[in-house]
């Protein structure tokens, strides 16, 4: 069962009011969004979302309240009007993502002046550095919600939290697909459509996605059944960072942590115990480390009365 796309029905019923409300004196801009923009598709139960500009001086004169319905042809037609000061969107430091991702996929249909269009491009921008941090915040958080956290959660005797963390493991993941396509997760509600509307390697997880989203029962072979999909997808994905990203780390928590959880990305005690990073054993080298934390060790001088 699929619904019909009416988009075309949609914009002819629209196109006196659109042509209407681009007339007005206080209307500065007019930008389509959702269906009416980039992604070519409504139906019965989509909204159509205006974005109307203004200047604040005539903000007051602005007649139409956010939301109302119209009955066309038997159809009622939801309008969602999202009202814009331009100074205050100029003045803003820069759009949340959820703002970035729904106007880069806008279409302009009234700019008097194309402020509207340098605004737009100016503030629709996708933040790479951001993305990065964010992919390294996914990479690290995968492999202890997933592969560490929903295993003993189950062991716990709590397998629906298991699965809520496999749920958010998804989740983090296909936001990771977007993120390598430079640009923000849409609404969830297009998230996996989108996804199979893609290319290679992306459009050949879907079915994965599909299969990890599936809940069987609350036993240990279906916990291990999803993660071992997510797996596959987390796999996939990680050689797609490492072929976009070369610098991407090879521990991606340690990265993590010390550059957004501690003072210093660098410690003293870590000068300390670079020189026996050749000398120890893993387990040696971490019980050392554990060591010089627990006695808040700050020189060798110090190091040497401890032992």
């Amino acid at each position: 069962m699929k619904t019909l796309n009416i988009k075309p029905d949609v914009e002819k019923l629209i196109e006196p009011f659109l042509s209407n409300l681009c007339d007005k004196p206080y209307v500065q801009g007019v930008v389509l969004l959702g269906g009416l923009g980039a992604r070519e598709f409504m139906d019965e139960f989509s909204d159509i979302d205006i974005a109307v500009f203004t200047f604040r001086e005539d903000a007051t004169h602005f007649p139409l309240p956010f939301e109302f319905h119209y009955r066309a042809n038997n159809r009622i037609l939801e309008f969602n009007i999202h009202q814009l000061i331009i100074e205050d969107e100029e003045a803003a430091a820069k759009w949340e993502h959820g703002k970035v991702e729904a106007y880069s996929r806008s279409r302009i249909l009234y700019d008097a002046s194309g402020r509207i269009r340098r605004l737009i491009k100016r503030k629709a921008v996708f933040n790479k550095s951001e993305a990065f941090q964010r992919l390294v915040w996914i990479a690290h958080q995968y492999q202890w919600r997933g592969q560490i956290h929903a295993l003993r959660a189950y062991q716990r005797g709590h397998p629906e939290a298991a699965h809520d963390l496999l749920n958010q493991c998804a989740e983090m993941l296909l936001e990771a697909v977007f993120l390598l396509l430079d640009s923000y997760p849409p609404h969830r509600k297009w998230g996996l459509v989108y996804l199979k509307e893609m290319k290679p390697p992306f459009s050949n997880l879907h079915s994965a996605f599909m299969s990890a989203l599936l809940v069987k029962g609350f036993q240990l072979s279906e916990i291990r059944r999803r993660l071992q999909v997510l797996d596959g997808i987390f796999t996939v994905l990680m050689a797609e960072v490492r072929r976009r990203y070369p610098e991407f780390p090879d521990d991606p928590y340690t990265y993590y942590y010390r550059r957004f959880v501690q003072l210093n990305k660098r410690t003293v005690i870590d000068e300390i115990l670079n020189e026996y990073q050749e000398k120890l054993t893993v387990e040696e080298f971490r019980d050392l480390k554990g060591v010089l934390c627990f006695h808040l060790i700050e020189s060798s001088t110090d190091l040497a009365r401890l032992i």
